[in-house]
């Protein structure tokens, strides 16, 4: 059901994105809902890809969807066709009112937004404007003006100009002071300003400086180690460039040897830059994992603030580049979370058994590849670059500390929305 429901999910926010741009359908829910979960021939569907990565694979599938459907979550539909390699069939699933509901209270989802409330992307651009006071703001989509600026009994924002852009008014700040813990209890994943200045930041502008620095550092490095393999792969095919026929001469003999001199010296050179960079590669790796897994544990204790919080992302970086051995992350309660962070670390750190290998049409396409590559990483060190990724996905800008912890509402905040949408 969880695998379900977010690929329903992800079709929502991507019709939602669009229209909010101004990109119109008006295909019905009833149509657009439904999506395939298996198809005829080879390929796999989304959600079969997101199955396997939980290793969720067996040969009850279809009395489960059946079960699912007995039970009021969702809605299955069969299609049967008759190809030339005989009969091939067709399962799409579309989730019922009651499927996402289950799903939302089984893993702790953030409720839905209420009548009178902003849609995310418009929220996103009251952000905007709040951090842009008095400066102004582009609003794109007829959505968003309309949830901004038309709906509202007294808009949110005001038009300056004649390009789109547009200024937060007195009545836009005011929905914001009033609703700002509400909004960010609904939309942790968007970093808006508390609004009391006098508060303690949970996700401080430095810690986001200091954990995209290390982030820099990864890819740099890696960059480096490529760019260094590149030119030792040149210099190893000059240094084994044979003497021409037009250059068998007492000079052209001297030229060839001193130009196969030179590439050798150049291969030496890379070989040592590349060695150097693939150092710096490990240990950024090293250091990025040891930051972002504190930053998570800092979100789930909700202990650390500001300069605190900084200081001990610093110092966990330090002793990654030192070798410390990584902690195993703690639960913080949120399902989704718990079993993406978890399976990272069981990964990376070589405790997770897969009941079955990955299915070949997910494994990593390399045919495009020419060449020679540099020495694979230790697969412990891309295990903690694989579980460096997925902690940060989730603790981003502070997102999971605001999931785990909503800041506290005033009773009367909810009835000042009326007239926003």
């Amino acid at each position: 059901m969880t695998v379900l429901y977010d690929e329903d999910q992800e079709v929502e926010a991507e019709r939602a994105r669009d229209a909010a741009a101004g990109h119109y359908d008006q295909t019905p829910a009833d149509v657009w809902r439904w999506f395939d979960v298996v198809t005829p021939g080879s390929r796999l569907t989304a959600v079969q890809q997101r199955l396997a990565r939980h290793d969720v694979r067996d040969d009850g599938t279809g009395s489960t969807l059946q079960a699912l459907q007995r039970y009021g979550l969702i809605e299955v539909r069969e299609e049967t066709e008759q190809g030339a390699r005989g009969k091939s069939k067709t399962v799409s699933v579309k989730l019922t009112r009651a499927g996402r509901a289950a799903v939302r209270a089984g893993t702790k989802e953030p409720g839905r937004r209420r009548s009178g409330e902003l849609s995310q992307y418009a929220w996103e651009r009251l952000v905007k404007l709040w951090r842009a006071d008095p400066r102004t703001v582009g609003i794109w989509g007829d959505n968003t003006r309309k949830a901004l600026v038309e709906r509202p009994e007294r808009p949110y924002a005001e038009r300056v100009g004649h390009f789109g852009d547009y200024r937060i008014t007195e009545a836009g700040r005011e929905h914001y002071r009033n609703l700002w813990a509400r909004y960010a209890e609904l939309y942790p994943d968007t970093a808006a300003p508390n609004p009391d200045e006098s508060a303690a930041d949970p996700w401080p502008a430095e810690l986001v400086k200091t954990l995209r620095s290390l982030e820099s550092a990864v890819i740099q490095a890696g960059r480096d180690q490529w760019a260094a393999h590149r030119h030792l792969e040149a210099a190893l095919k000059d240094a084994q460039a044979p003497l021409r026929v037009d250059q068998k001469s007492e000079h052209g003999t001297e030229w060839h040897a001193l130009l196969v001199a030179q590439a050798q010296a150049r291969a030496e050179l890379a070989e040592r830059h590349e060695a150097q960079a693939t150092a710096a590669l490990e240990t950024g790796i090293q250091a990025y994992a040891h930051a972002v897994l504190r930053a998570y544990t800092a979100s789930v204790d909700n202990d650390l603030f500001d300069a605190a919080l900084v200081a001990a992302v610093t110092t966990a970086a330090d002793a990654g580049r030192d070798g410390a051995p990584v902690e195993a992350p703690a639960k913080c309660g949120l399902p989704r979370v718990d079993r993406a962070v978890q399976t990272a670390y069981a990964e990376a750190t070589g405790t997770r058994k897969r009941r079955r290998a990955l299915p070949k049409q997910m494994l990593p396409d390399t045919s495009y590849l020419t060449g020679s590559r540099p020495e694979p990483l230790p697969k412990e060190i891309t295990g903690l670059n694989d579980l460096a990724g997925t902690v940060a996905a989730h603790i981003a800008d502070g997102a999971l500390r605001r999931e785990l912890y909503p800041p506290a509402r005033a009773e009367a905040a909810g009835a000042e929305a009326a007239g926003a949408g």
